[in-house]
């Protein structure tokens, strides 16, 4: 049965209006569920958009300013949900043409569309919804300078945190979708050794505001073959450790002879993992039961970068914890130079 675009109007209006008001998760996973349907009913991107906008305006319409600026914060997360959603599922509906196009020998052109749609939704993400977030933390920034009440000071901040974080969602949701369509890339050989040094060098301004420490003991070279996209992996399992352990705490990272191969590790004195969850957390679109309150944090979407990344280099990853008990150790196992 179709559905008019008005009863998508109103169905996203419900969504926003309920989580803006109560800030429960239950709305997040009905913006999934409209996600999902979104793709079947074939709506494009810039119709999620427009349909965002008008339940913005509908809602600012009946809500009182002050309301309105309390809740500048919780606006585009149903969005991000929703974007989130429509992306899965279009990967999905990807994966099973791919699947018909090899059973029912589809014409290989209709394999390359699919790929530009996928590029298409990446730069959705970094554009359509990028710019409104930025938008938002420049008007943050410039109400922080003109306000004395420190109420209202502390309100702007905790909007301008929970903005910073959307930003960082969509940027790293974007090159998820990014790294999607990328089957292969081209290597040249650097030394693991250096890599870390300089990723370690970059994450020294965080460790000292959080008055952790960080210790990185090389001998010798570790000649690997990479592309430079190997150097966000470590960077965002650096920033994890520093994210996800107590300030104070020590990072340790290592490299180790592993036959073929050298395997790096980054070990923090954060909360362990629980082993069930282990695998779960470097895929974005799996999620973890929400009742295990602090188990683990955030989209999951820079462990999902990670993974990919390491997947297109022919390497693992993985994590061992010491759950309950605290500290976890991520680590990446890459060919060496020599091997390849």
């Amino acid at each position: 049965m179709d559905i008019t675009k008005t009863e998508f109007n109103d169905r996203y209006y419900e969504i926003l209006k309920g989580y803006v008001e109560t800030h429960e998760e239950i709305y997040l996973m009905r913006s999934e569920d409209l996600g999902y349907e979104l793709v079947k009913f074939n709506i494009p991107p810039e119709d999620i958009i427009e349909l965002h906008e008008t339940a913005v305006s509908r809602l600012t319409s009946e809500l009182p300013p002050k309301r309105m600026i309390e809740s500048v914060g919780f606006l585009s997360t149903p969005l991000v949900e929703v974007m989130m959603a429509y992306g899965l599922a279009f990967r999905q509906w990807i994966e099973d043409l791919e699947k018909s196009r090899r059973e029912l020998m589809v014409y290989a052109e209709e394999l390359q569309h699919s790929n530009q749609l996928k590029e298409l939704f990446a730069d959705i993400l970094r554009h359509d919804l990028l710019n409104p977030a930025s938008l938002i933390n420049g008007f943050v920034g410039i109400l922080l300078e003109l306000e004395d009440d420190e109420k209202k000071r502390s309100l702007l901040s905790n909007i301008e945190k929970s903005n910073i974080n959307l930003i960082n969602i969509i940027e790293q949701a974007a090159e998820f979708a990014k790294l999607d369509s990328v089957t292969g890339l081209d290597f040249s050989e650097h030394d693991l050794g250096v890599i870390l040094n300089n990723i370690v060098d970059e994450f020294i301004p965080e460790f000292e505001k959080r008055e952790m420490t960080i210790s990185l003991e090389t001998e010798g070279s570790y000649p690997v073959l990479v592309h430079p996209t190997i150097k966000q992996v470590f960077a965002n399992l650096v920033s994890n450790a520093i994210k996800y352990s107590p300030g104070g705490s020590h990072v340790e990272i290592t490299i180790s002879d592993s036959d073929d191969q050298w395997k790096a590790c980054v070990k923090d004195q954060g909360s362990g993992i629980p082993e069930e969850d282990r695998e779960l957390i470097f895929t974005r679109f799996s999620r973890l039961d929400k009742a295990k309150k602090g188990s683990i944090k955030g989209t999951g979407l820079g462990l999902a970068i990670v993974h990919k990344i390491v997947t297109l280099h022919k390497g693992s990853v993985g994590v061992d914890s010491n759950f309950p008990e605290e500290g976890s150790t991520f680590w990446v196992r890459l060919d060496k130079a020599q091997a390849n």
